[in-house]
């Protein structure tokens, strides 16, 4: 054989082996938004999954489309759904460390059609999904990346990928897209919904069970009498041990409570809010505090702490202030776990505190 004809062979070849390479889950997050697919027949979603899988090839899409036939799978084989008919497809591995794929399509109000694809590759049972819309115009056969679709730059709840994981979940049937933050060491998940406006689904409401539990600790603890409806939450690591504490809010911010939560049957109230009181935050030297302060009356603030260590609540620290009109100067009493500590002793373990934090969470929206 020729020199050249050898040349040749080897670089059709090393197309070849090109052509048949299963992307990484990471390259498919970062390049998949720079690259429209062109040459896409029509809205089939085995003609608009076949196209994504040329660009962005993946084992589940690869075995789909070779077996485009729905079964319950085995451990050798996917799991299959092929519904033509609603626009639904996905291939599901069985077992650990697998990967799987969904795709879906609507009908967009502007004539062309959304296609979405869901890819997650497992690490032991932890899913790290990723979600993929196109715009797709049959006009021009193309499918355009469309990178500001809420999904896409999904954030959850707690960042930290020890400790909780996300499932995404696109329809089968109907149009609302669930998203599932299981919070690991709660025991229990958070469900965000994402519901369909004619051109893409745009979150909708968020739902945290065990919220009755949660909300009757919060009637039986807090001092506050009126009726509160909490609307925002967000998950924090006061004590950095990796279990995030919950803190919730009214739509005026007013009302606010933060949870300690070791499991669905115990959950602690560690602090919480009316119109008169707000919060501030200590973590110094080890000791980690949450302050709830506030007037108590004319002439009278309170400040009540209760110290926290591997999320459960380990002491309390409370500085008592009431004005003496007779002196004219403001008195303090302090006390720790409700025994009354002499003015040298509250003044120094309120120095070991350190300065006060104000925390502004990212709060999340809730809903039914």
């Amino acid at each position: 054989m020729k020199k050249v004809d050898i040349l040749l062979v080897c670089l059709l070849m090393a197309v070849a082996a090109q052509a048949q390479k299963n992307y990484d889950i990471d390259e498919i997050r970062t390049g998949w938004a720079k690259k429209a697919i062109a040459g896409v027949k029509d809205g089939n979603i085995l003609t608009l999954l076949t196209a994504f899988n040329k660009t962005w090839r993946t084992a589940p899409a690869t075995e789909l489309l070779a077996h485009p036939v729905s079964n319950a799978g085995n451990e050798d084989a996917y799991a299959i759904v092929v519904d033509k008919p609603n626009g639904f497809v996905s291939a599901k591995e069985l077992g650990d460390d697998g990967e799987d794929i969904e795709a879906c399509v609507w009908k967009r109000n502007n004539g062309h059609r959304l296609f979405a694809v869901v890819y997650t590759r497992y690490h032991g049972l932890t899913p790290h999904p990723i979600a993929l819309f196109y715009d797709y115009d049959a006009t021009k056969g193309m499918l355009n990346p469309e990178f500001d679709v809420q999904l896409v730059q999904f954030l959850p709840s707690f960042s930290d990928p020890s400790v909780d994981f996300v499932h995404m979940t696109l329809p089968q049937k109907g149009k609302d897209v669930v998203v599932t933050e299981y919070i690991m060491p709660w025991g229990f998940s958070i469900k965000q919904t994402y519901k369909w406006d004619g051109m893409k689904p745009v979150w909708s409401s968020a739902s945290i069970e065990n919220m009755d539990k949660i909300l009757a600790v919060h009637e039986k603890e807090a001092v506050t009498d009126l009726d509160v409806e909490f609307t925002k939450y967000a998950l924090m690591d006061f004590d950095e041990d990796n279990r995030p504490e919950l803190w919730l809010s009214d739509e005026s911010g007013d009302n606010q409570a933060i949870f300690a939560i070791h499991g669905e049957n115990d959950i602690e109230m560690l602090a919480a809010t009316y119109f008169k009181t707000h919060f501030s935050f200590y973590n110094n030297n080890g000791i980690v505090a949450i302050c709830t302060a506030g007037s108590c009356g004319t002439g009278c603030f309170s400040a009540d702490f209760v110290l926290l260590n591997d999320s459960k609540p380990v002491g309390t620290f409370q500085d008592f202030q009431e004005w003496n009109y007779k002196k004219d100067e403001m008195e303090h009493t302090y006390s720790r776990d409700e025994k009354k500590l002499s003015q040298k002793e509250g003044v120094k373990f309120l120095d070991s505190l350190g300065e006060a934090m104000d925390i502004t969470p990212l709060m999340h929206g809730l809903g039914n």
